[in-house]
């Protein structure tokens, strides 16, 4: 095996260890994001779809470890309804000899003025060479968002909590995560977030997040998480319902990662 597709078969078993997609606001926190409200909750935690007002539609790209075989190419779109809001979205990881693509249909609404829910049902489908053929599987996750008190939010959730089945050969199944977190605004301009998250397959992991208004429509964030160590940074600017993201992430073994998204809103 070449020195190039250790690599990459590294890159791809690490990265498929992580449940979901994240946006570049995400992301430059260190992915501390299962409390946080948004378009992009749509792959976090869709409780967090509920407080969005309006139309909003974005594009993700994410490249990690400089290696086209383990970017992520990510697009999603919400619509406010008097009901709840709905979502759809779509996430396309790897490459032609490997990739794991996910349609999701998510509705979120609000429980008075302090409880945000929201559920999604997703189609994952993984493309592999011929000899290990194609398969699909549906599956769902559920998440909760609280604000207990002014400034607080904590956020839950699961994704795929009934371990989804994927092959029958050794019972193959896709894997189960757990997420639990809270932030804390200390004012309008600084934010703080930290959670943990737990799979079937891998041990506790840690993240915390920072995130500071430095003028007008103009962030800067920072973030660190655990197993492997990963420290992150970034920023976003909004402009006139136009949000642009990118973050840059280290990895203690391979090369840094890096990440823009787009976001419109009407």
């Amino acid at each position: 095996m070449t020195k190039h597709r250790f690599i990459i078969l590294a890159a791809l078993l690490i990265v498929a260890a992580s449940a979901g997609a994240q946006d570049g606001n995400f992301e430059a926190m260190a992915n501390a994001s299962v409390m946080q409200s948004g378009l992009w909750s749509v792959n976090n935690n869709q409780a967090g779809l509920a407080d969005l007002q309006r139309f909003a539609v974005g594009i993700n790209y994410q490249n990690r470890f400089q290696l086209a075989e383990t970017s992520t190419k990510s697009v999603a779109a919400a619509i406010h309804t008097h009901t709840g809001n709905f979502a759809l979205s779509f996430n396309r990881f790897g490459y032609s000899q490997y990739s794991e693509n996910s349609f999701g249909l998510a509705y979120a609404r609000t429980f008075g003025e302090r409880v945000l829910a929201g559920l999604q049902f997703d189609y994952l489908n993984i493309n592999q060479p011929s000899a290990y053929g194609k398969n699909g599987v549906f599956l769902f996750e559920v998440g909760l968002i609280a604000k207990p008190i002014t400034n607080l939010q904590i956020g839950a959730h699961i994704y795929n909590p009934t371990k989804a089945k994927m092959a029958e050969y050794e019972d193959e199944r896709v894997n189960t995560s757990f997420r639990l977190g809270a932030s804390y605004f200390f004012s309008n301009i600084v934010q703080l977030a930290a959670e943990v998250e737990k799979t079937m397959q891998t041990d506790l992991r840690y993240k915390a997040g920072l995130e500071y208004q430095i003028i007008s429509n103009l962030y800067l964030r920072t973030g660190f998480r655990s197993k492997p160590n990963e420290f992150c940074f970034g920023a976003g600017y909004t402009f006139k319902g136009l949000t642009f993201d990118f973050a840059f992430s280290t990895h203690q073994y391979l090369p840094m990662s890096t990440q823009v998204s787009l976001k419109y809103s009407l």
